[in-house]
């Protein structure tokens, strides 16, 4: 009977955690975050661990499955072995993130007995479980705090805090209606201890974005973003390859603009390009030259790949007007199985693998500058969903992070939009704009509050055109990193501590 009952109210979970995710981007739906409250306090009223376990695992893989089922829409595109590799990105990847989860309620059952209150550990543990999710395991996609950037208002909170923080926010606002549900009347002064701390984020919030700056222009630099919308299936076809170069060259030419600025920047999604740098470096230049005034401050940046000591590269080159090569980025952080296969020593003897590339990782991210005007941090594809990364190549000079991507993989899914959501986070928490180049997706400018000043949406061909926006000074993430969510865990475990000595004691009398 009651291996019937688990089998029923797994579903039931499952369901629960998919509903959850149409409170994100693109959905909005935002009452649906209480999916969470209602599945933590069900499972956490478990006394059997097996209980907790799948029913925390169902929940789990609903979030996951439902929140990154379009990860398996690239295995679409590529034919063969890859295709057997969709049950994977599909199934087992939100099946291994959801076991972290079910690890998560586990061990707060278990503390519970000596140490806190059950779901505030809960809160704890999950709040931890994501910052190892995304530090360690290099995934910190669907994170359940990235709920506060679908708004304005709320998105201002990155920058105090940063994105692993606002996880705790999320759970805490969660919980709050469990503590209150259960614990009734007792649970009013301690839960001011816990909702205090997050009224007074999202006051600060409030009134940094309503009495924000309106950001300066730098008049003389023009940055322009092209964004072609060539589908993936044809991308590379050799009989194709002339005619899409053909599409970039004609979205980058200056029409109708004003053209005695400093400089001028122009930016080409990644892998836009479609040849090999250096072996078709003459190709790349006569590009360039269809477009770049050479008496001029003019400059290209493309995507390509790179080929240096035998190694590929998943790379950003920057070219004057001169046809000179300034810069080559290549990738830091690569996508498994997108850009290199994991363990591919263990199997040298499989054919499929013999002819294929695997890219190497670049080894550093610096600054770039443009004829000593200003500096960019160029970021390539989901590299802009590392905030760390991004905050650690910063110099005091640099001026605007340009990301460069090709989500084209991903079709109409929620994919591309959940992606561009992380540049809105990323210019919020650092202060600074975000420029976004994407093959096809969401191109844009991104002011430093998080607005979406210009954009070319998913499946639109087009070009944006605008003046360098000048950053913030300083964002108090920016100055204290992920050290604020060290602080935050100790009060919330402080909150933990008092709340349970409180309601010991009014139990007690």
């Amino acid at each position: 009977m009651r291996v019937n009952k688990l089998l029923i109210q797994a579903p039931i979970f499952f369901l629960l955690g998919g509903l959850a995710t149409f409170s994100l981007t693109p959905y909005k739906i935002y009452p649906l975050i209480f999916c969470f409250s209602f599945a933590i306090f069900s499972i956490c009223k478990n006394n059997k661990l097996k209980n907790i376990f799948f029913l925390s695992l169902s929940f789990s893989f609903g979030w996951f499955f439902l929140g990154l089922y379009w990860i398996a829409n690239a295995f679409l595109i590529k034919s063969s072995f890859y295709l057997l590799l969709m049950p994977i990105a599909a199934a087992l990847l939100p099946l291994f993130l959801s076991l972290f989860w079910s690890i998560a309620f586990i061990f707060a059952k278990l503390i519970s007995k000596k140490i806190g209150e059950i779901h505030i550990n809960v809160l704890i543990i999950l709040s931890i479980i994501e910052y190892i999710r995304g530090e360690f395991l290099n995934f910190p996609w669907l994170m359940p705090g990235n709920f506060f950037s679908s708004e304005e208002i709320f998105i201002q909170g990155f920058s105090y805090i940063g994105s692993y923080s606002m996880n705790i926010v999320f759970f805490s606002l969660t919980v709050v209606p469990v503590l209150i549900f259960k614990y009734k009347r007792l649970s009013i002064f301690p839960m001011l201890f816990l909702l205090f701390p997050i009224i007074f984020l999202f006051m600060k919030s409030y009134e940094r974005y309503t009495f924000k700056n309106i950001p300066s222009l730098n008049e003389s630099h023009l940055i322009r973003v092209i964004q072609p919308n060539i589908k993936q299936h044809i991308k590379w076809k050799k009989n194709l390859k002339s005619y899409h170069h053909q599409i970039l060259i004609d979205l980058s030419k200056l029409k109708n603009v004003q053209n005695d600025n400093l400089s001028t920047l122009t930016i080409w999604p990644e892998t836009a390009f479609l040849g090999l740098y250096p072996r078709d470096k003459s190709l790349v230049q006569e590009l360039s030259r269809k477009f770049l005034n050479p008496k001029k401050n003019q400059f290209l940046l493309s995507g390509l790949i790179h080929k240096s000591n035998k190694k590929y590269y998943n790379s950003s080159i920057l070219l004057d007007s001169k046809e000179n090569v300034k810069n080559i980025y290549n990738k830091n952080i690569l996508v498994p199985f997108g850009e290199f296969i994991p363990l591919r020593h263990l199997l040298p003897r499989v054919k499929f693998f013999e002819n294929k590339i695997d890219f190497s990782s670049g080894i550093e991210n610096k600054p770039i500058t443009i004829n000593n005007h200003y500096k960019f941090v160029p970021v390539i594809c989901y590299e802009i969903i590392f905030s760390d990364l991004i905050f650690k190549s910063l110099d005091k000079d640099t001026s605007i992070i340009i990301n460069i991507t090709n989500d084209a993989w991903f079709g109409d899914s929620i994919g591309p939009a959940q992606h561009f959501q992380f540049a809105k986070i990323r210019a919020v928490e650092l202060g600074m704009p975000v420029a976004r180049a994407a093959n096809t997706g969401y191109s844009a400018l991104i002011s430093p509050y998080g607005e979406v000043l210009k954009k070319i949406n998913l499946n639109e061909k087009g070009t944006l055109s605008f003046k360098l926006i000048n950053k913030l000074n300083d964002t108090m993430f920016k100055r204290y990193g992920n050290n604020l969510l060290v602080a935050l865990l100790i009060l919330t475990f402080l909150v933990n501590f008092i709340f349970k000595k409180f309601i010991l004691k009014q139990e007690y009398e």
